[in-house]
């Protein structure tokens, strides 16, 4: 096996990568594009009510309690709101938990959600919590058992990006709610506290996982243009390699028929969310580094913070026909993400660009 450089280890962990994860997320599900109301940031608050919130203590001492005047905003889609708030209580409490505790919970219930925004009402509290949430916690708001509300609870997450906070409600409420509650208590036990629980006949341990390694899967060369003001196309390459997390000894995908030369076109990231958002949770994620960081590295992370994200194209030949590329700010890296299903993708995809190509092309 190549050896990896300890810069490009942790492919598959949790540091760091939620904020990244919510800067993603952000972008999908709610694209900032003023030529489609459907798709724009909402303005028009569906709930007001408080969030309740408290310091978090690790010490002893009384925690210092909070409340926020706040408003929540959904998204419209086909002319209907995403999520209907009016059976929401008028007092929402959240719990603060470290975004380490988070990780364990499974980013495919944030993949699979709905996302509203919070607005509170500017002010010092506003900004206390901000800065909470920016030091390494995510938000918790747990539901109130409602016949007329089938939500039981929301991760909290502040986005430094549109210096708003997102709440994401994962669709499949009941297997969230489970892991979330059993994440949680484990995170309040003790290092050393025994559970209270009757004593059992003594089971032969599990088999341990093996740990997640990181392999090198190709190396080559990615190909890119851009244009510049007058129209002139600049072409780029960039010398660079891509790892993927082995879990169990199997990366799950092979490079073999892979070009050395990797084309890839940049198109705007709020097309993206259109055709990739369901299908991004049946993913392989890849991890692509620059070889040498330079300006060629430079120019496309600032192409893609512009609002940009890369498309790999491979022929026919090739198994994989397609890679999704964006950039991890944390990781001052390249993200990929390969659906599963690539027939079904690159239709969708297809089917995207023309309407976008069409739009041009009347203007």
């Amino acid at each position: 096996m190549e050896p990896v450089p300890e810069e490009a280890q942790g492919v598959d962990d949790k540091e760091g990568e939620l904020d990244w994860l919510t800067s993603m997320l952000g972008a999908l599900l709610l694209p900032d594009d003023p030529e489609s109301p459907e798709k724009a940031d909402p303005k028009e608050p569906i709930w007001r009510g408080e969030l309740d919130w408290e310091d978090p203590q690790t010490s002893d001492q009384p925690k210092t309690p909070h409340t926020l005047q706040c408003n929540v905003c959904s998204i419209i889609k086909d002319g209907q709101l995403e999520i209907k708030l009016e059976n929401w209580p008028k007092k929402l409490k959240i719990q603060l938990i470290p975004k380490k505790v988070l990780g364990k919970i499974g980013e495919q219930f944030l993949k699979d959600a709905k996302m509203v925004v919070f607005r509170p009402s500017p002010g010092d509290v506003h900004n206390s919590l901000v800065t909470v949430m920016s030091s390494g916690f995510a938000g918790c708001i747990h539901f109130p058992s409602n016949p007329n509300c089938n939500i039981k609870a929301l991760i909290l997450l502040y986005s430094p990006d549109r210096q708003a906070l997102l709440g994401f409600i994962p669709n499949n409420q009941a297997p969230f709610s489970g892991r979330l509650q059993e994440v949680l208590q484990g995170a309040k036990r003790k290092p050393g506290a025994k559970a209270s629980i009757k004593p059992q006949p003594e089971e032969a341990p599990p088999p341990e996982e093996e740990p997640i390694i990181n392999e090198l899967l190709w190396t080559g060369t990615l190909n890119w243009s851009t244009k510049t003001d007058s129209k002139e196309s600049i072409s780029h390459k960039l010398e660079c390699s891509v790892y993927i997390a082995l879990k169990n000894g199997e990366p799950g995908i092979s490079s073999e028929d892979w070009p050395t030369d990797m084309s890839m076109i940049l198109m705007p990231s709020i097309y993206l969310g259109q055709f990739a958002g369901e299908f991004i949770n049946e993913s392989k994620i890849i991890i692509l580094r620059s070889t040498t960081q330079g300006e060629e590295h430079e120019s496309l992370a600032s192409s893609m913070t512009a609002g940009s994200c890369g498309c790999a194209r491979f022929s026919d030949e090739v198994v994989c026909k397609v890679i999704m590329l964006l950039y991890s700010s944390p990781r001052n890296a390249f993200l990929g993400f390969i659906p599963n299903d690539q027939a079904m993708f690159v239709k969708r995809m297809r089917e995207v660009l023309e309407e976008y190509r069409q739009k041009v092309k009347n203007k």
